[in-house]
């Protein structure tokens, strides 16, 4: 009888534990879908979607689809406008408790393109006009990534590639404020032309909140509808 009740006694406590646990506390994951859709050598419409989890595959964080619009100045420098739509939900380990909010986002995105070497460089700016449940935010964004073949000095099919990167977010309205800085390194492998897939780790940082580790899974698609000249 004693030994039941020491037993029964460490199941509550567990599930007291688990009830109560912190967003932290997880290990999450993002699962990516990046497509890339090439209409000329100027226009393009690149299309994103994620799925985030507090916990791998279980407890949905984020949902959300995110298309831009994109012209090509030069080969080096790219200016893009999107219309997003996110779903995302509160962190609770009883999906009857969670919480789900929906936000309209209009994002204007400047990028810059440059190697050194094997390293090719991206340099991504955004600007964002973030609609939460009717309040509006504003948020600006930084973000550099160096991606790296590895065992063959350039890209093509069957090659081995790491991308690594960093990207901070600065609240601009209400108030001024860190939001939050990513840091995150990925191994990917290159199965044909237009298709490769990711792997990797990404460290949030969170000035106001907890730090979070997240696991993530890309897939990316590149297609051209036009033929050179």
């Amino acid at each position: 009888m004693k030994n039941r009740r020491i037993v029964i006694v460490c199941l509550l406590a567990l599930i007291y534990v688990n009830s109560y646990a912190q967003e932290g506390e997880k290990l999450g994951s993002w699962y990516i879908y990046n497509g890339f859709f090439k209409f000329s050598p100027k226009t393009e419409l690149f299309f994103e979607s994620q799925w985030r989890t507090y916990e791998p595959i279980q407890n949905s964080q984020t949902l959300f689809f995110r298309p831009f619009f994109s012209y090509n100045f030069n080969p080096n420098f790219q200016l893009s406008i999107s219309q997003e739509y996110h779903k995302n939900w509160s962190f609770s380990l009883d999906p009857e408790n969670k919480i789900g909010t929906e936000e309209y986002r209009t994002t204007l995105q400047p990028m810059l393109f440059h190697g050194i070497g094997r390293v090719s460089l991206q340099h991504r700016f955004r600007y964002e006009w973030r609609f939460l449940d009717e309040k509006g935010k504003q948020r600006t964004r930084y973000r550099i990534q160096l991606g790296i073949p590895i065992s063959k000095p350039v890209m093509g099919k069957g090659v081995f590639f790491t991308t690594l990167g960093n990207e901070f977010m600065v609240d601009v309205q209400p108030e001024v404020q860190l939001s939050q800085m990513r840091t995150y390194a990925m191994l990917g492998y290159q199965l044909s032309k237009t298709t490769h897939l990711q792997f990797g780790y990404m460290y949030i940082s969170r000035p106001r909140a907890d730090d979070l580790h997240r696991l993530q899974f890309l897939l990316t698609q590149k297609f051209a509808f036009y033929q050179n000249d």
